[in-house]
């Protein structure tokens, strides 16, 4: 029964009413979730603090990212800034990066752009090939970084850190193009998970990659070791790279596991070169030698201090993260003040 009483036709008033409604199609697609409403704040450090969702085309679904910007940002519409990416652990809240205080009270002696963003309980920044939603590094690369460098005055020079399954993440997106990053480093990285070295990949990477045995080239794809030491029988030159770890971590083991290996290959590289040293001796030897080493060795920095796998650590060492960043910043042309 119809309950239109106003005595106009109701097709009449669908007439009316459509032309009251915005002509989409017309005006061309919608605007994309990466451009929807932004929840701003400011923390008590001064730093401005941006919530707000990316559309991921290759996921069909909105990733949800937190930007915290440097004390002043906002203050003026010139300088740019180096952007440090910041990956958060298994099953860790996703804005866990920017509750770090210490971390936000470092912004204001070394200014840069930090982004976080939801990668899943346990989606390990890969790129699934057993769950279609789950494209982790072509969300990165091919619609996160591009969408931060249009919204924000950006320098071009990034870094990338995590901890714990972030922090293998840093070490993949940083294996996955070296040339875009002028650092990676990792806090209490879960670092041997591909397989292939002494333990098998657990079921949170199995959802991902499906049986190890039978699927062994897609874990060699994402394997850290694996590409580490491909890069190094080339001679490629990877960005400087800093391991933290607590002296009471679970991981501490598998991290000076890495650690030992990374040795290795750089006394392979010295080794290699060494017949072209023929004829050379004292200090023509040693400049030589570092000039060869210094176009390929792998730089790292590794530490240990109090501390186990918890968020107590790495709030903690949080701010020696961005100290280490930023020194790889100014080495990329970063000035200590944005812009100049």
């Amino acid at each position: 029964m119809s309950n239109n009483t106003s005595g106009v036709p109701v097709c009449v008033f669908a007439f009316i009413l459509l032309l009251t409604i915005p002509a989409w199609g017309s005006a061309g697609p919608a605007q994309p979730a990466s451009k929807a409403a932004v929840e701003t704040s400011v923390s008590p450090e001064g730093c401005p603090i941006e919530k707000f969702l990316v559309r991921s085309p290759s996921m069909k679904r909105d990733i949800r990212v937190v930007v915290v910007l440097p004390p002043g940002y906002n203050a003026s519409t010139k300088g740019s800034f180096p952007v440090l990416y910041a990956l958060p652990g298994m099953g860790a809240p996703y804005a866990t990066w920017a509750e770090m205080s210490p971390l936000r009270a470092a912004l204001k002696e070394m200014p840069m752009i930090v982004v976080t963003f939801d990668g899943d309980r346990a989606g390990w920044y890969i790129d699934a090939t057993q769950k279609g939603d789950s494209k982790f590094t072509t969300f990165f690369f091919d619609e996160l970084i591009p969408d931060i460098e249009s919204r924000y005055r950006t320098s071009g020079v990034r870094g990338v850190t995590g901890f714990s399954m972030g922090g293998f993440g840093a070490l993949h997106y940083m294996l996955s193009r070296p040339g875009m990053f002028a650092s990676a480093s990792g806090l209490s990285s879960a670092i041997d998970r591909m397989g292939g070295r002494r333990r098998k990949p657990g079921r949170t990477v199995t959802a991902l990659l499906g049986d190890y045995e039978k699927n062994r080239s897609e874990y060699e794809k994402n394997s850290i070791y694996t590409r580490v030491k491909k890069y190094a029988g080339k001679g490629v030159k990877l960005p400087p790279i800093m391991l933290h770890c607590g002296a009471g971590d679970g991981l501490l083991a598998e991290n000076r596991e890495f650690v030992q290996f990374l040795i290795g290959l750089n006394a392979e590289a010295r080794k290699r070169h060494w017949p072209k040293l023929a004829g050379l001796k004292g200090r023509a030897r040693r400049v030589k030698l570092e000039k060869l080493m210094s176009a390929e060795r792998i730089d790292f920095d590794y530490r240990i201090s109090p501390g186990g796998h918890n968020w107590t650590f790495w709030k903690g060492a949080s701010e020696g993260v961005v100290r280490f960043h930023w020194k790889s910043f100014k080495r990329a042309g970063v000035k200590r003040k944005a812009g100049r």
